[in-house]
């Protein structure tokens, strides 16, 4: 409800820091990729999903919603080798907005409602984009004997997106060593990391900070090409001044010009983040191993955000502009101990099991500084600030989980598999709490039943199995249990009470997970088909509710709700040689539906020490409602009618809006998902495709909603060409119909299936033949990659499979920056 649904990342056995700076939402700056964007892909040996009890038992509450295993690579026995990789895309937008030129604006208006325009304006939005480009480089070396190998390997990432001056740098360092001692008995895995990341303007969505939203409604009736002087010298000031004549608020924006916000109003940003890694392996028995990993993480990054005088103040807040400096830094600790025991009783029984514990400590501090400028125009200096607005900030986050573990596996006569895992987790979000500790096991039974009868020639593999996992989360939030509670401090205001409640008696969230599945191989292992079923119900979860003003508080933290997932996921999948040809074709099919079973039942406040009952409520701009699911799109506001039918037009020459209720109109989560892959290869030829479709499920566009609203939109234009709107059988003034629903933002009026079917990508590489190969040179691969290149269903006016954020509520857009085309090739070449 008011956690995430991140998976966990681990990374050759250890769990990573993914931590992300958050999208500033509809009228913030964008936020910055995760954390494992940080890794070169070119390191990467193999990557897989792990769920259910294996994934519970190892990595605990982190692993909740799932574990994503990457193994990167290290050094190989055998002579040394050199690769070497280069790769450059081209992107250009994909799916853009519709607009019309035939009517501009009446004079001081920044809305398209004026006349027809004697000649169609030439001005289209789209030219304002660039093609953006991604150039990749890699160098990887291998090299080893039997006892020590070593890899190591170099990565430059330079982009430039399709809005100009938005770009991105990515440089990566990596070295591997693995070695065996003591006659390969103890076995030592060291591995170092340093990446140097940074970008530019990363624009996401929003009405401020973002150029698109003048771009698009900037009246047609004028000349665009003015827009791009974007300033102007003033002689008075003796500075370059915004130059835009739409400056001052008009009719619902503070706009500016989009050139100058991409060139004068800037965001940037560095990381400097370096690894350690070390795993120990000591092999006592030949059935009995000692096993010791840890990993240090740090991330340290610089943002920096300058706006030049004459950014509107709304956003600067001074005529001379505004800086704003922030350095924040994350340490993350990990490190286990485990004993590992493999080891058969007789013929028939086989013991695979773990015991260990783990340690992982996670520290963010962070430092802000920022201001209006006071004394000298775009003089971007903490000794420039206004001391009167001007205040340093500062965050501190700590957490700590400390667990046992184990797990066991009993296997008989390889036919028939029984696990069982255990974890104890201390959490220090739970610290003081009622529930200090958190124990959660799982279960799990397997069979082969291809090993135990005689199937039919045709089948040859059939396993089936079925498993029980109980996970436990501490709470997200920190600094609210007796002893870790922290109060508000501000140069201003000095020390604040707090706002919300320090309530002791918190408990941790609990998933518990049912899942059955089946895994079979057809036809001489041509055909293979897995099917997976399951339920989980999240219970004990933490979310705000509030309390009267009279208390002293603002509110206090709810720990109720139960929330089920119910679902399947199929893959079905065939490869086949057909004389000198080789086809494998794979189709994954997947659906999972949500339901709020319940929210707040005879929950006892602790201030009032009343009980209290809530079946609906709402958090992070979602409404949620017993009976509903998370992602249920609700809208309040639709065009009022009169006893006649007909639409009624109000004093305000706009029409009137029914507000009394609110209308759940549908759900932004797709009623199932469809993948087909394919890769065929021929002699020397590779080619693979995806397609991809997304079914069921609706969107809404706040962007399309303005459009209409300001008359630029291509169906405003269409409606006037039209005589009006066509709205249930009457028609509408369309300026009078569009500002109504667009001005007014009724949703219910922007809302579009989310079903959309794309070639999602497409490759066809070649493999160089050796005996043409020279210089040394010992395979060399071309390949021309596309991603996006045909949308073959899409009905809402923008990609539905684009959003904002990664979090739990998404289904609407607002302004954001279209999806991309890409057209690429690369090379790799291995010495």
């Amino acid at each position: 409800i008011a956690g995430d649904n991140n998976v966990l990342y681990v990374v050759d056995g250890v769990p990573i820091g993914n931590d992300n700076r958050s999208s500033g939402g509809r009228y913030g700056r964008p936020g910055g990729g995760e954390g494992i964007s940080d890794f070169n892909p070119e390191d990467i040996e193999s990557l897989s999903v792990l769920t259910g009890p294996s994934a519970a038992a190892l990595y605990g509450a982190s692993a909740a919603n799932g574990v994503i295993i990457i193994n990167t690579k290290k050094g190989k026995e055998g002579k040394t080798r050199l690769n070497f990789s280069t790769g450059l895309d081209f992107f250009t937008p994909f799916v853009t907005p519709q607009f019309q030129n035939t009517y501009g604006n009446e004079a001081g208006s920044f809305r398209s409602w004026g006349a027809k325009l004697a000649t169609p304006s030439s001005y289209n939005p789209v030219d304002f984009f660039q093609t953006g480009t991604n150039l990749t480089n890699s160098l990887t070396l291998s090299t080893g004997n039997k006892d020590n190998q070593t890899f190591v390997s170099v990565g430059t990432t330079n982009a430039q997106g399709i809005i100009p001056s938005n770009g991105y740098y990515r440089y990566n360092f990596s070295g591997r060593n693995t070695a065996n001692f003591l006659d390969n008995k103890l076995h030592l895995d060291l591995s170092a990391n340093y990446v140097l990341q940074g970008d530019q303007n990363m624009f996401s969505e929003g009405g401020y900070y973002n150029p698109l939203t003048s771009l698009y409604l900037f009246p047609r009736g004028e000349d665009a090409s003015l827009m791009k002087a974007y300033e102007a010298y003033n002689p008075a000031r003796r500075i370059a001044e915004q130059n835009w004549p739409h400056l001052v608020q008009r009719e619902g924006f503070f706009t500016e010009n989009p050139y100058w916000i991409v060139n004068r109003e800037m965001f940037t940003s560095q990381k400097k983040r370096y690894m350690l890694t070390a795993n120990v392996k000591y092999d006592i028995l030949k059935w009995l191993n000692v096993a010791g990993r840890i990993r240090i993480d740090n991330a340290n990054t610089t943002v920096e955000q300058k706006l030049y005088a004459s950014t509107t103040r709304l956003l600067a807040g001074s005529e001379k502009g505004s800086y704003t400096n922030s350095n924040d830094n994350f340490n993350q600790t990990y490190a286990d101990f485990i004993v590992n025991i493999d080891k058969p009783f007789g013929d028939d029984l086989h013991l695979t099991a773990n015991v260990g514990t783990s340690y992982e400590d996670r520290h963010k501090t962070g430092n802000t500084m920022g201001g209006r400028l006071f004394h000298i125009p775009n003089l971007f200096s903490a000794n420039n600030y206004d001391p009167s607005n001007s205040a340093p900030g500062q965050v501190y986050s700590h957490t700590r989980n400390i667990a046992v573990f184990g797990s066991a596996e009993l296997a008989y006569k390889r036919m028939l598999y029984l696990t069982v895992t255990g974890r104890n987790d201390w959490a220090s979000q739970l610290v003081n709490s009622v529930e200090p500790s958190i124990f959660y096991p799982s279960v799990g039974l397997s069979g082969i039943i291809s090993e135990m009868v005689k199937l039919p020639s045709f089948m040859n593999y059939l396993k089936v199995r079925a498993s029980y996992t109980e996970v436990g989360s501490p709470i997200t939030q920190v600094g609210i249990t007796p002893g870790t509670v922290t109060y508000p401090l501000s140069p201003a205001k000095g020390v604040t009470p707090l706002s919300t409640y320090p309530f002791p008696d918190f408990k941790a969230e609990r998933t518990h997970s049912y899942e059955v599945g089946v895994n079979s191989r057809w036809f001489g292992g041509k055909v293979n088909l897995d099917v997976t079923l399951y339920r989980s119900n999240t219970v004990n979860q933490t979310f705000l509710s509030s309390l009267q003003p009279s208390s002293g508080y603002s509110g206090f933290y709810v720990q109720a709700g139960n929330v089920q997932n119910t679902g399947v996921e199929l893959a079905l999948g065939f490869e086949d040689t057909f004389g000198k040809v080789n086809w494998s074709s794979n189709v994954t099919y997947t659906r999972n539906v949500n339901l709020i079973k319940e929210l707040v039942r005879d929950y006892l406040n602790p201030v009032t020490g009343q009980r209290f009952s809530k079946n609906d409520l709402e958090i992070s701009g979602a409404y949620l409602r017993e009976g509903d699911q998370i992602g249920d799109i609700y809208v309040e506001g639709i065009l009022a009618k009169g006893e006649d039918g007909k639409l009624i037009e109000g004093k305000s020459g706009l029409y009137e809006i029914d507000r009394s209720q609110r209308i759940k109109i549908g759900s932004s989560n797709p009623d199932f998902t469809l993948g087909w892959s394919n890769t065929i290869n021929y002699k020397n030829f590779s080619l693979s495709f995806l397609l991809n479709g997304r079914f069921g499920g609706i969107v809404n566009s706040g962007t399309q909603a303005v459009l209409d609203a300001y008359g630029v939109s291509k169906r405003s234009g269409d409606a006037r060409d039209a005589g009006g709107v066509l709205y249930q059988g009457e028609r509408y003034d369309a300026q009078k119909f569009y500002q109504t629903i667009g001005g007014e933002g009724l949703m219910a009026y922007y809302t579009y299936d989310a079903t959309n079917v794309r070639l999602q990508e497409l490759s066809l590489g070649y493999s160089l033949p050796k005996n043409l190969l020279f210089w040394g040179v010992k395979g060399l691969k071309v390949a021309l990659t596309g991603r996006n290149l045909l949308m073959i269903y899409n009905k809402a006016p923008f990609d539905p499979q684009v959003t904002a954020s990664t979090g739990t509520y998404t289904g609407t857009e607002f302004f954001m920056v279209p999806s991309q085309r890409t057209l690429g090739f690369n090379v790799k070449v291995e010495f």
